[in-house]
């Protein structure tokens, strides 16, 4: 009867595993999960899809700060945030360089601050000619450059002998950019006029990556006087900046 029996529950138990083959693909899916211990990982997106498949939005990270940091190891970026965060009011964390090839109109492209070294300056006297002279390559072709130049100077003689006048100029390939003028009158009390040589500004247009030839140019316009420049590191300086168009 024991026997009898137990043949009967087997039968039984087969009859239910052929007609349920949930309970087959169960096992099945345990015996794989199972197995991924020793197996590649690759096994796994055999039933569930990889993360970088699609874009998931972050919602909720466990101890967040209230700043976004974006950190690689080469291969794959991690993006730490808090809940609910956007890009308005976010402050970005970069351990690594940044290097944008687009910028939004009047944002800083590149700045460059030369001392007297880092450019051809002079360190003499002379009535007219070229005091300073530096080649910038933009980074960008739809842009402005914008050039500051001031130095150290001294007008020799006296106006005497009549009107001393002088001027400045900055100019980028041959385009004047920027002009100033001072003028030292042959009279009593009479001291400068107008405005001074430097410092001087100026800025143009830019549709190129080509370098632009920067030059601070001197003029006389009248007298006989020259002026004396010098090229020590604190005696001159030329700011290059370029902004987005």
């Amino acid at each position: 009867m024991r026997i009898y029996i137990y043949i009967l529950y087997k039968i039984i138990l087969f009859h239910i595993h052929l007609e349920n083959p949930m309970s087959r693909s169960i096992n099945n899916v345990r015996g794989r999960a199972l197995n991924a211990n020793v197996q590649n990982t690759n096994n796994f997106s055999m039933w569930i899809e990889p993360l970088s498949h699609k874009d998931y939005p972050v919602t909720n990270v466990a101890n967040a700060a209230n700043n976004a940091v974006i950190t690689s190891n080469g291969t794959k970026n991690t993006v730490i945030a808090k809940p609910g965060l956007t890009y308005n009011d976010a402050r970005l964390d970069v351990s690594g360089s940044v290097n944008p090839t687009r910028w939004t109109t009047g944002q800083t492209i590149n700045t460059v601050f030369l001392e007297s070294a880092d450019m051809a300056q002079i360190n003499t006297a002379i009535s007219a000619g070229t005091v300073a002279t530096y080649t910038y390559t933009p980074k960008s072709n739809a842009s402005k450059i914008i050039v500051e130049y001031g130095n150290l100077y001294t007008i020799t003689g006296d106006s005497g002998g009549g009107l001393d006048g002088f001027e400045s100029r900055i100019t980028v390939d041959g385009t004047m950019v920027a002009k100033r003028q001072q003028q030292f009158p042959n009279a009593a009390g009479s001291g400068t006029r107008g405005s001074t040589l430097f410092p001087i500004c100026g800025g143009i247009a830019n549709a190129v990556l080509t370098p632009r030839v920067i030059n601070i140019t001197l003029t006389r316009n009248d007298g006989n006087d020259t002026v004396q420049f010098y090229s020590a590191a604190f005696d001159a300086f030329m700011k290059i900046t370029e902004i987005s168009a």
